[in-house]
């Protein structure tokens, strides 16, 4: 069978890896064949610091879409990114301030990239954020900076007309629906919250 490709998006701190690998757990546990690859930039802005040009986003893409390359020796591929994510936040960096021509060519490149890589997806998952928002010490974003990135993935999708699904609730309820959606049977895994253990 054709690897099929699940992307979780949102904004950061949104919960978007806790569900990946929630939901990477629960495949696992059914004996599907998956694999998951996480956020590339938080690699980068570990190892290089604060992301400051566009042509940066070009690099984040090119990690990305090695990384999400390499899981299609799975039946499923997880990851709480797309390669057409850096084309988001690079129209999201510069904002409405004046356009270099390099600039403005380095965001036409990501955007073809972008409409001829969502094709890709055989299922797109957009998490509102309902957890509130805590730095972690690596993304640089605070909160409302965090909610404009979820409005500029949201905006996104919609212009471009991407079919995705909103998914809701718990991290285990958000998993659930997704598993459901796939037509996934599997057995649910009990987790213990702090006061049970």
């Amino acid at each position: 069978m054709a690897t099929k490709r699940i992307a979780v998006l949102g904004g950061p701190r949104c919960g978007k890896t806790t569900l990946i690998q929630h939901l990477y757990v629960e495949m696992k546990i059914a004996g599907l064949n998956a694999g998951y690859a996480l956020e590339y930039s938080t690699e980068y802005l570990k190892d290089k610091g604060m992301i400051e040009t566009i042509s940066e986003q070009y690099g984040i893409y090119l990690g990305q879409k090695k990384l999400e390359d390499e899981l299609s020796v799975f039946d499923y591929a997880l990851t709480d990114y797309a390669t057409f994510v850096p084309y988001i936040y690079g129209r999201f960096m510069l904002g409405n301030k004046e356009r270099t021509k390099k600039e403005i060519q380095i965001l036409k490149d990501l955007y073809c990239l972008a409409i001829e890589d969502i094709q890709n997806y055989d299922m797109i998952v957009y998490v509102p954020r309902e957890f509130g928002y805590i730095q972690d010490g690596v993304r640089w974003q605070d909160e409302d900076i965090a909610l404009q990135i979820d409005d500029a993935i949201l905006n996104f999708l919609k212009a471009e007309n991407v079919n995705y699904i909103e998914v809701k609730g718990s991290t285990k309820e958000r998993s659930r629906q997704i598993l459901d959606l796939l037509g996934v049977d599997y057995q649910e895994t009990i987790q213990l919250n702090d006061n049970e253990k």
